[in-house]
């Protein structure tokens, strides 16, 4: 360990000494639970294994019984620090695994704060993790891939419902990017920081469909339970909440409070088969999926028009469909309110719509109480809901509330690491908050994974503005590809040319994004930061007063873009800053 005292919440351990005090008292501990929690405290935040315990304290040739020996330390260890195995303050048990001391330390002048700051240790609340691969479509037709997908969605939904208090459950995005990477269940779990997998396949043969689950312990790739279903088609929904509570009773179901299915179903298979169509175009990357999307969830809507689930989906398409301009916001916020309405009528913890109906609030009517109420209704209903926690964190991040967005996207981030639009969300709170160069730093990462990924790429061009470093900007959004180059990409590089005073060339952009308006919607904000960068603040303040009449979804965040800061002298742009935040 390198150190012989060691402090945490009031005590003091003496490792030479092998002494136990709190404050100026010996607190009596036998040598086996003081070894334990020695071997803890080496390795807070981490995991010390039933077998290390074993080899270290109860080595080949030792005659005894192991399980009851350990369980008797750790119980005379908690007795002692007056801690309690239901809800530990200093030992955590991980079920079927070990223990971790998840209490700080003090290592003489907060470095272990220092230490869980740069992420070497985790927070001391971390629950244990875990990952839900997607399901494998073993039926030999690759049209069936969006059955599987709804089995993993479903499956995530539910367990994030019921177990979110004590069980991270990590979101879709990062799971799906690991899809036959042939990556054993360690790698996984070292990749993930997840404790546990599911991992499953599913088989259709026409009426009949035949789930097989199974839960891994990834550390020792453990395999813990196993079941299989076979049902009619009919059934599929009782077999994922059956799948479900199976999985929850796997993990611990002591860990697990018992909590009722979600109850905006569907009976009709019909219906439930184009939802889960949604669902499958919904997830392809980027905008690239919603229109087809929200072509199934009203056809499953109109074979069942009480399927709440589907208003939701619908809701958050609609959402999508105004975030990436693909139509006029107002128009596209209107419907996404409508679907969201219905669906909370018809079952109030459909989390999807409160999230939606909190965009349309922020954006559309410039609520910001009202959007809060919705944020938070829907982290109510699931706490781990990544989409839910990065909107919140612009939200915040808009408000100027940095380190609170800052902390909110990247518990989002922790919940999906592998998602690019959770990173790049991450990327977009720190450059609001005037971190330039953290931004840029989760613009690299997520292009890490993703060279192309369109929305990264135009935020570390901004960041590489902000940072002085402006011909490396151009270049950062000229590798963007030439057949994602939209109006949003190609207004931030007219921003970036004009700053480093390439002024025709921005003006050229100008030229290009009149022409496009007239075939397509040019959102007015991302024009605006064309005529800012070129000094020419009517024209600026012009097109800003047309993205509030359009409803921007980027509007509330004028105060808070560096980009605009050259209208902070014109006592137009307070006015109109005040007015979208609700400070009039």
């Amino acid at each position: 360990m390198g150190r012989t005292v060691v402090r945490f919440d009031g005590f003091e351990v003496d490792l030479r000494a092998g002494e136990l005090r709190k404050g100026n008292v010996n607190v009596r501990l036998q040598e086996q639970p003081l070894q334990i929690l020695t071997m803890l405290l080496d390795r807070a935040g981490d995991v010390v294994t039933r077998d290390e315990l074993k080899t270290r304290l109860w080595p080949d040739g030792t005659s005894v019984d192991f399980e009851h020996s350990v369980n008797a330390a750790i119980k005379r260890l908690r007795t002692a620090l007056g801690d309690t195995a239901d809800h530990p303050r200093y030992v955590e048990t991980l079920h079927r695994r070990g223990y971790r001391f998840v209490a700080p330390i003090d290592l003489d002048g907060a470095r272990d704060q220092s230490r869980r700051a740069a992420g070497v240790l985790p927070p001391a609340n971390d629950h244990p993790r875990l990952v839900v691969l997607p399901f494998k479509n073993l039926s030999g037709d690759p049209a069936q891939d969006y059955f599987g997908e709804g089995m993993t969605e479903e499956i995530i939904a539910q367990l994030g419902q019921r177990s979110a208090r004590h069980l991270g459950v990590i979101a879709r995005a990062s799971a799906t990017s690991l899809r036959d990477s042939g990556r054993s269940a360690r790698e996984i779990g070292q990749c993930l920081r997840a404790d546990y997998l599911i991992d499953g396949s599913v088989r259709r043969e026409r009426d009949r469909v035949r789930i097989t689950v199974q839960l891994v312990e990834t550390g020792g790739e453990t395999h813990l339970w196993a079941e299989s279903y076979e049902r009619e088609l009919v059934d599929c929904l009782t077999i994922q909440a059956e799948v479900a509570s199976q999985v929850a009773d796997a993990l611990a179901l002591e860990l697990l409070p018992e909590r009722s299915a979600r109850s905006g179903r569907t009976r009709h298979p019909e219906a439930y088969q184009a939802y889960l169509k949604g669902r499958f175009h919904w997830n392809k990357p980027g905008d690239t999926g919603v229109e087809r999307a929200i072509a199934y969830y009203d056809e499953a809507l109109s074979l069942d028009p009480g399927f709440a689930a589907a208003y939701s989906a619908r809701a958050r398409a609609w959402v999508t469909v105004s975030d990436y301009h693909r139509q006029p916001p107002r128009l596209a916020l209107a419907a996404a309110r409508e679907s969201a309405g219905r669906a909370l009528a018809l079952d109030p913890t459909e989390y999807e719509a409160h999230v939606a109906l909190a965009e349309v609030q922020r954006v559309l009517d410039w609520d910001a109480a009202a959007a809060t109420t919705s944020y938070r209704a829907a982290l109510a209903v699931n706490p781990d809901h990544d989409a839910t926690q990065r909107y919140f964190a612009l939200f915040l991040a808009a408000r100027g509330r940095g380190s609170e967005a800052v902390a909110m996207a990247d518990r989002a981030c922790e919940l999906d690491p592998l998602c690019l639009t959770l990173n790049t969300g991450a990327a977009a709170v720190r450059f609001f908050g005037g971190d330039f160069e953290g931004a840029l730093e989760r613009c690299r990462h997520t292009l890490d994974m993703d060279p192309s990924f369109v929305q990264a790429g135009r935020l570390m061009s901004a960041a590489l503005v902000q940072l002085g470093r402006v011909r490396d900007a151009v270049d950062a959004i000229e590798r963007l590809p030439r057949s994602r180059m939209n109006a949003v990409s190609l207004a931030w590089m007219g921003h970036a040319l004009a700053t480093g005073g390439h002024e025709s060339r921005a003006r050229d952009v100008l030229g290009r994004l009149r022409r496009m308006e007239k075939d397509q919607y040019v959102p007015a904000y991302h024009v605006a930061l064309v005529h800012a960068a070129l000094g020419e603040v009517n024209l600026a303040m012009a097109s800003l007063e047309r993205a509030c009449e359009q409803r921007d979804p980027w509007l509330d965040t004028v105060g808070v873009d560096p980009r605009f800061e050259m209208l902070d002298q014109d006592p137009r742009f307070p006015a109109l800053r005040a007015r979208i935040l609700g400070e009039a």
